[in-house]
């Protein structure tokens, strides 16, 4: 009696406990979808928040290269005396970046005489084109400007009169007068020779100076920068 009595424990025990690991397999079963569907959840918020952080970040930089576009003329000349490169823009796009010699004493400062062996800094423009240059071609700047005019009048370098006619060329979009106490002469021309210096012109690769001449009309900005 008693032994058949443990039998009918024992298969119930054995019941209970088939039940038990069914339902612990069941609510793991669910506990892990209803993980799977948390992460799923997850994953999508951050790929929204990231995806609308882009466009944030893409408007604010479409809105801020519209501003600089707006500031800049399409086709420009950007120079950088630390950097010794040479950016040309077309169409507000970089057509090149590439290396330059700059004067030798460039790191002083700005130009502020004639022989002082310094590029100058400043927005400048071309105003000649020569294309008999005994540098592959060559491209004039506009220096001396009238703020150098100012600086050469106030410093007795020049006189009232070698300041206005100064201020003359720069209203007609010409070159300024070149034989002063301030210098000139000051192009962007080819013959690039790497680690040299210049007696304060850019220099560039003649291949460089070719496709500058392609793009580079007279009255084109340039820059000269850090």
């Amino acid at each position: 009696m008693r032994k058949g009595k443990l039998i009918a424990v024992t298969a119930l025990l054995a019941v209970l406990a088939m039940q038990g690991t069914v339902y612990a397999a069941t609510v793991t079963k669910v506990s892990a979808s209803v993980s799977a569907e948390e992460k799923e959840e997850t994953a999508l918020r951050e790929e929204e928040a990231a995806k609308a952080t882009a466009e944030e970040t893409a408007g604010t930089t479409r809105e801020t290269g519209a501003a600089v576009e707006e500031n800049e003329p399409p086709t420009r000349i950007y120079v950088s005396k630390g950097k010794k490169e040479l950016t040309l823009y077309v169409n507000h796009q970089v057509i090149g970046v590439w290396a330059c010699n700059i004067g030798t004493n460039s790191a002083l400062g700005k130009k502020q005489v004639e022989g002082d062996r310094i590029t100058p800094s400043g927005e400048y423009y071309i105003c000649l084109r020569n294309p008999k240059s005994n540098y592959h071609l060559s491209l004039g700047l506009s220096y001396p400007d009238k703020s150098d005019a100012d600086r050469g009048l106030a410093q007795g370098l020049i006189s009232e009169a070698e300041k206005d006619a100064i201020y003359a060329a720069i209203d007609q979009g010409g070159c300024p007068p070149w034989k002063t106490a301030l210098g000139g002469y000051v192009m962007i021309h080819g013959n690039y020779t790497e680690n040299f210096s210049t007696a304060g012109c850019v220099a560039v690769p003649d291949s460089v100076m070719d496709i500058l001449w392609q793009y580079v009309p007279l009255g084109t900005k340039v820059t000269i920068g850090a």
